[in-house]
């Protein structure tokens, strides 16, 4: 019995200790700690400082969870037509992945790589993604090779909108303390993220620290998230109503425009004129 509870006590312990690893550190400081989504929000800039242990490198990972779910369709040609010919579902990828580091990615080990996921290909994100293809059965989960067509094209769509970036050698370290700034782009997803900061000397990890910010709507824009979601009927009214009166906006810009370029002269049958 006393064997046993040693044994529960020493996990107790490990596990205890592996969660302090990887929690805040009071010396890492990441602002803004919220960021605010809003009508006029255009990106947002993310200042990550903190403490270095002497003589090593950091290396920064800025994510959002593993909880995309994307349909991607794949064109082929079916006779003279271009159409869709495959629909697949893609799961487990997140939405937000940047890396920026003091030093070339290049000069990581392999196994660093893998552990952090932290990698100039994304490597990370092929071997966490599942893809799905849509079948008279339901979804079949395609095999690894032709997964990574689909996977290939999302990680190209969110590197062209600012979602996924590698920058090395954008840490910048005076001493012992580093300093680095991230661009988080307009359609950053509103969710909590995490900032992970890993110290790296002589080829290992010699300290690791796990820091969150996170993205919400706020104001009109969060009004409109909640009605979307929520109240999906008075939601497609409102857009409807919105959209008619910005149409009946521009219309009438564009007759006052007319009307000055014109000098203000019009055009037409006259009530008040004498034949």
């Amino acid at each position: 019995m006393k064997k046993i509870l040693l044994v529960i006590l020493a996990l107790t312990f490990a596990m205890s200790f592996s969660g302090l690893a990887l929690a805040q550190d009071p010396g890492i400081r990441v602002s803004p700690a919220n960021i605010d989504i809003g009508m006029n929000f255009k990106g947002a800039d993310l200042d990550i400082t903190g403490n270095v242990p002497r003589g090593a490198d950091i290396f920064i990972k800025v994510s959002s969870p593993n909880d995309l779910r994307l349909e991607l369709d794949k064109k082929g040609k079916v006779g003279p037509f271009w159409m869709n010919v495959e629909n697949t579902t893609v799961t487990n990828v997140p939405k937000l992945y940047q890396i920026i580091s003091s030093k070339p990615l290049a000069e990581l080990s392999g196994d660093i790589k893998k552990q952090t996921g932290i990698d100039q290909t994304f490597g990370p994100i092929y071997a966490w993604a599942k893809v799905e293809k849509h079948s008279d059965d339901g979804l079949v989960e395609l095999p690894a090779d032709k997964a990574k067509t689909y996977i290939s094209a999302l990680v190209d769509i969110y590197r062209k909108s600012g979602l996924y970036a590698v920058n090395e050698n954008a840490v910048s370290i005076n001493g012992d303390r580093f300093n680095a700034r991230v661009k988080l782009p307009p359609n950053i997803p509103q969710e909590k993220c995490t900032v992970t900061v890993y110290a790296v000397k002589d080829g290992r990890i010699v300290d690791t620290s796990l820091v969150p910010f996170n993205v919400a709507s706020v104001g009109m824009v969060r009004w409109f998230n909640s009605e979307a979601i929520y109240d999906g009927p008075q939601y497609g009214f409102i857009a409807v109503m919105l959209a008619l009166a910005f149409g009946t906006a521009v219309a009438f810009l564009f007759s006052y425009l007319e009307n000055i370029l014109s000098g203000g002269k019009t055009t037409g049958f006259n009530p008040g004129a004498s034949h």
